[in-house]
């Protein structure tokens, strides 16, 4: 069983599953040092980091050497940013603000083909090699991210009517907790509430669900809360965890 296969099945089956998240290296080396059997897959971030085209191809082909599921958060959903995406070798896509059906019925569209989507079939890198036609929509991954009140509000019908095409139900933590009333507070009771509520729904209707979590304590908390994806850190939080360490270290030398 492949890394994508076995990914499809931790989702199917909402065992734990580990990601972390690009935004500021766009060297693949990087990936190389990242790479290790316990990551599940790596989410380069379109919508807050530092990736353009080209870029972003390139790392997408090393994690398709590698054999390590990629994913893209897209800066909104719209299929040909979407549909670009799966062309260059992404094998999932996350939708930041998702809030109603319209926002799936296009990410559907636009990551699939008929007579689940609309997608051409023109990209140089949307097949893996050997891959068949037939078999594209197993491990071709939808993460919709909830991160308003709005977005809750609407999680249930949007499971009802997509829920076939969700592997997993993801929280924005900072940007909900703006939409709830505290700004950054991701640990106060309203945030808390929601991130609950969230969990619970996502469970009740059989799907994994996930958080992005800064750090150990967090994820653990989160795990106990109902999760099952842990989205953990970025390249830059672990840049500045060890440099900060490293820093402190040679501080305290007399």
């Amino acid at each position: 069983m492949n890394k994508y296969e076995r990914l499809a099945k931790k989702f199917k089956n909402r065992e734990k599953i580990i990601g972390t998240t690009m935004i500021i290296f766009k060297n693949p080396i990087i990936l190389e040092c990242m790479n290790c059997d316990e990551l599940d897959y790596v989410l380069f971030d379109a919508e807050h980091g530092v990736f353009d085209t080209q870029n972003t191809v390139e790392l997408l082909q090393v994690c398709r050497l590698m054999g390590l599921p990629a994913f893209v958060r897209a800066q909104d959903a719209e299929y040909h940013l979407i549909a670009k995406a799966i062309d260059m070798g992404a094998d999932g896509i996350m939708i930041p603000r998702t809030e109603s059906l319209e926002q799936l019925r296009t990410a559907v569209d636009a990551l699939l083909f008929y007579p689940d989507g609309k997608k051409g079939s023109g990209g140089h890198a949307q097949f893996r090699k050997g891959e068949a036609y037939a078999d594209f929509k197993k491990t071709r991954f939808l993460m919709p991210q909830i991160e308003s009140p709005k977005g809750i509000e609407m999680l249930p019908k949007m499971l009802d009517e997509y829920g076939e095409y969700i592997s997993a139900v993801m929280i924005g933590p900072y940007d909900l907790s703006i939409m709830v009333g505290t700004p950054k507070d991701i640990k106060s009771r309203e945030m808390i509430s929601a991130i609950q509520k969230i969990f619970d729904i996502s469970n009740s209707y059989g799907k994994s669900c996930g958080i992005f979590c800064d750090d150990e304590v967090l994820a653990q908390k989160y795990r106990d809360m109902g999760c099952n994806v842990l989205w953990t850190s970025s390249d830059k939080d672990f840049y500045m965890r060890g440099y900060n360490e490293e820093m402190q270290v040679l501080k305290n030398i007399k």
